[in-house]
């Protein structure tokens, strides 16, 4: 990346960082595009060269947050992710962006982002499960579909509220599937996970 590219980036987060700054101020004013630059320190101009309205702020920074997800998971080793390594840089990374990540996510405070954010979560989870089953009707796919949120909620639950470390949840995840879960999938719905851990030894 050449210094222009890293400039540039540098005066989007800017304004990205003044946009939520703004936004966590409980009754504050309207944001508006004047707002935004007096906080960011930048001119109308400098705003509407890197963004078309205050509307693409937040498109920016929910894209941002979805793509440093996905770079997470490829580094990690799709499809079979390693954990050990996984596990410390989701908690990095939820930590570096809780701010975004707490209300957009956790407190659903944008539904469609939420829920873009975990279903790519359980995609990944689903992926990483190796499942496959018997017969593919609805009975299966809500039991499935119910599994799998329930890991992913378990996981965001313990990043947002720290009362659960994220090893911790692993570790739940491994014992609820390995202990009696895969047991029950197999012989009451047909459903066969394929991996054996949720951590490479």
């Amino acid at each position: 990346m050449g210094r222009y590219e890293k400039a540039s980036g540098k005066t989007e987060r800017a304004i990205e960082e003044a946009y939520w700054t703004l936004c966590e101020k409980e009754g504050a004013e309207p944001i508006t595009v004047d707002r935004i630059c007096s906080s960011a320190g930048i001119r109308r101009s400098t705003f509407y060269y890197h963004f078309n309205s205050i509307d693409d702020v937040l498109d920016s920074i929910k894209e941002r947050q979805m793509s440093l997800l996905r770079e997470l998971f490829d580094r990690a080793g799709r499809p079979d992710v390693n954990y050990d390594r996984f596990i410390p840089e989701f908690q990095e990374l939820f930590d570096e962006n809780e701010r975004y990540l707490v209300p957009l996510v956790i407190e659903y405070g944008d539904r469609d982002f939420s829920f873009q954010y975990r279903s790519y979560l359980e995609d990944m989870m689903f992926e990483h499960l190796k499942i496959t089953f018997d017969n593919h009707d609805s009975r299966t796919a809500g039991v499935l579909a119910t599994i799998v949120s329930g890991l992913v909620s378990m996981f965001l639950i313990s990043l947002s509220t720290h009362t659960v470390t994220l090893e911790d949840a692993n570790m739940l995840s491994d014992g609820m599937i390995n202990t009696g879960l895969r047991s029950v999938l197999r012989d009451n719905f047909g459903i066969h996970i394929g991996f054996t851990t949720m951590r490479h030894p």
